[in-house]
């Protein structure tokens, strides 16, 4: 009876493993088919070749960004990017003892967050895990409409929580 018993487990646990393996591939496989046709996959490496904000029907005004960096997984996402013209200003004196002035403006010169993501056609919704600002941190999505065009990425969302009455397009170029 107990070798029945472990052939039975066996066979159980075989089966599960396929199982899964067939979903986990399902899975890549359909993250990738999420983009309408003729469209690029989000996975890889980006940096931000324009950033524009408007009042809402208003004209696109061009913010500057210095460097930047998006970065998509499977299902997750990572950026950073230094906003303004020109590098990041350094400390002064000992750099591991800024000053609260320093440290305003190192706060003030740049944007992270990383976290999930869920595609669905056009539309993609980040969720923060860990943001540079803790009140984005608070489970509520970041939801954008995206066009793709071979190696670039465009995104757009209205009324953001750090820019409210606005709308904020990005677009990004795909680096690897």
């Amino acid at each position: 009876m107990s070798r029945l018993f472990s052939v039975a487990l066996i066979a159980a646990i075989l089966a599960a493993c396929t199982f899964a393996q067939k979903v986990d591939s399902g899975n890549a496989l359909f993250a990738d088919a999420k983009l309408a046709p003729g469209r690029t996959s989000l996975r890889g490496v980006w940096k931000v070749t324009a950033l524009s904000s408007r009042e809402l029907d208003g004209a696109w005004e061009t913010l500057p960004v210095n460097s930047s960096l998006y970065i998509f997984t499977e299902k997750h996402y990572s950026y950073m990017f230094a906003p303004g013209i020109g590098p990041r200003r350094l400390y002064s004196g000992d750099p591991n003892r800024p000053s609260d002035t320093e440290k305003v403006a190192a706060y003030d010169s740049f944007v992270a967050a990383s976290g999930t993501y869920v595609l669905s056609g056009s539309n993609l919704t980040l969720t923060a895990l860990l943001h540079k600002n803790p009140n984005e941190m608070v489970g509520e999505h970041l939801m954008y409409a995206i066009e793709t065009d071979g190696n670039m990425l465009r995104m757009t969302i209205v009324n953001p929580p750090f820019s409210p009455g606005r709308e904020r397009r990005t677009t990004l170029a795909r680096v690897e």
